[in-house]
């Protein structure tokens, strides 16, 4: 829980501040609610929605971990007990979807990706389809029918131009996404994909010349 939530911090974040200080005596408490001992150095993360977070060392390490000015219920543990409760229903996680051989004798797959709509050069990552209809405010969504198999050039013609459509919807998707991405050889020539439409409860929505359609996220993972 905790890894999963300095994740998102520092996803979003769009300031951090290293050596911020060191605390003091019964000035900082952690996720579980115990006293952070005095002394120990920590730097602050400022999210894109204007909020900050303390985590423990100088600089942000694999090992720091949350800490929350000791200052009542209604304090920056309170803002991160919100944020707990929300965590199931806003944040993703990749998950990279395969091509089945009924994908490659339809000669389609469709693929779903997410990226952070507040952070505009944050990474694109693929979801589920699941996850693509849930509401997730905070991310761009868009889905995309890509070509898996036909002959080479077709498939390249043809993935190039709905990446470049979607890039505009989903800025980013081409520097994770190829246009032979799960590409095999067939000796037969496939037909255009059903058209999918989706819509993103939280973002924009891209479309392209191969029917497909997205509405706008990438974690990680990351997450974070």
């Amino acid at each position: 829980m905790d890894k999963l939530l300095i994740d998102i911090v520092t996803q979003n974040s769009s300031e951090v501040i290293k050596s911020a200080g060191i605390t003091k005596k019964d000035e900082f408490i952690d996720t579980n609610e115990n006293k952070i001992p005095e002394g120990i150095p920590y730097h602050i993360h400022r999210t894109y929605d204007k909020q900050e977070y303390y985590m423990t060392s100088a600089q942000h390490e694999s090992t720091s971990i949350l800490i929350f000015k000791n200052k009542g219920k209604l304090s920056d543990f309170y803002k991160y007990k919100l944020l707990v409760g929300k965590k199931s229903q806003i944040y993703l996680e990749e998950t990279r979807t395969l091509p089945s051989e009924h994908d490659y004798e339809r000669g389609f797959i469709a693929l779903y990706f997410a990226k952070l709509a507040s952070n505009r050069s944050s990474k694109v990552f693929q979801i589920s389809e699941n996850d693509y209809q849930q509401q997730t405010p905070l991310y761009n969504k868009a889905i995309l029918n890509l070509k898996i198999s036909g002959t080479k050039d077709d498939v390249i013609f043809y993935n190039e131009g709905i990446i470049e459509a979607t890039e505009l919807s989903l800025p980013g998707i081409s520097q994770v996404l190829s246009s032979l991405e799960y590409y095999r050889a067939s000796r037969f020539s496939t037909s255009s994909p059903t058209t999918t439409s989706g819509g993103s409860s939280g973002g924009s929505t891209g479309g392209s010349s191969g029917g497909s359609s997205g509405g706008s996220s990438g974690g990680g993972g990351g997450g974070y």
